[in-house]
């Protein structure tokens, strides 16, 4: 009963995610925003999304204007909770996809050694598809479903890529593409590339080892002002000095600045 219950509430908030993102559905960032879903493996539309960002974002505010009567607090909640779900579609985003990227070159090492032991292109990948652990098994699973409901293979790998949204992985099929126009031997050329994968994920342990403590300063400098903030509103909610405000403000749009210029430094395309 208690299963059926939450399925029921599930499904009833979905449906409202459904009806309120309509109203969505006509811009061209909804398509972007589901693209960027995809590849965090986030059950939602785009224009779901946007939806729910958009109720956080109002319901906050008003609620807290309703408990506590405090406008500026309602304003920094409200735009809090606003930016909160693209936080975490981010993070979310990043971390399978490096999850992914270390997941691949094994799995063409599985490719590899089916070709070479006679398998076709279709067999090696229901064998990576078996033998490599979530989440790449999955991608490998719905490209090869695609194909056997009728997708032609080029499609359905130019789809894997794009809801994978690796660099590493677009590199694989533009091999595999190549390969399947121009001919070669397929099992060297994923090997090679293979050993690629393998050198540019050692290089970008490196590189994110080398640049931690950059990373971890711009992270704790840009916090600051927002956490100085959020206090001042907690110890005195009726802070409504003008220049104080401003002050705040402008540290911490110089602060946002400043981590972006940081994070531009220290991101090194390998």
């Amino acid at each position: 009963d208690k299963s059926e219950a939450s399925g029921e509430k599930k499904d009833l908030g979905r449906s409202l995610l459904r009806w309120g993102g309509r109203f969505f559905t006509t811009f061209k960032l909804s398509d972007r925003v589901e693209e960027r879903l995809a590849q965090a493996d986030l059950p939602l539309r785009g224009e779901e999304f946007l939806f729910l960002d958009l109720i956080l974002a109002i319901g906050m505010p008003v609620l807290l204007i309703f408990l506590s009567g405090n406008l500026q607090l309602a304003v920094f909640c409200g735009i809090t909770a606003c930016i909160l779900p693209w936080v975490h579609l981010n993070l979310r985003r990043q971390r399978r996809l490096r999850l992914l990227n270390s997941q691949l070159a094994d799995s063409l090492g599985v490719m590899t050694n089916a070709l070479r032991a006679g398998y076709s292109f279709l067999q090696a990948m229901e064998m990576v598809a078996a033998e490599t652990p979530p989440p790449l098994a999955g991608e490998y699973k719905r490209a090869l479903r695609e194909m056997q409901l009728g997708t032609p293979t080029e499609v359905a790998l130019d789809n894997m890529s794009r809801r994978v949204g690796s660099d590493d992985l677009e590199l694989v099929i533009t091999a595999i593409l190549t390969q399947r126009q121009v001919g070669g031997n397929l099992a060297e050329i994923l090997d090679s590339i293979a050993g690629t994968i393998r050198e540019r994920v050692r290089i970008k342990g490196e590189i994110k080892t080398l640049t931690a403590q950059g990373r971890i300063s711009g992270l704790i400098i840009g916090l600051l002002p927002v956490a100085l903030l959020a206090l001042l509103f907690v110890i005195n909610p009726g802070f409504t000095e003008p220049i104080g405000l401003a002050l705040l403000g402008g540290a911490a749009g110089g602060e946002v600045v400043g981590v972006l210029i940081i994070k531009r430094i220290v991101d090194i395309e390998v």
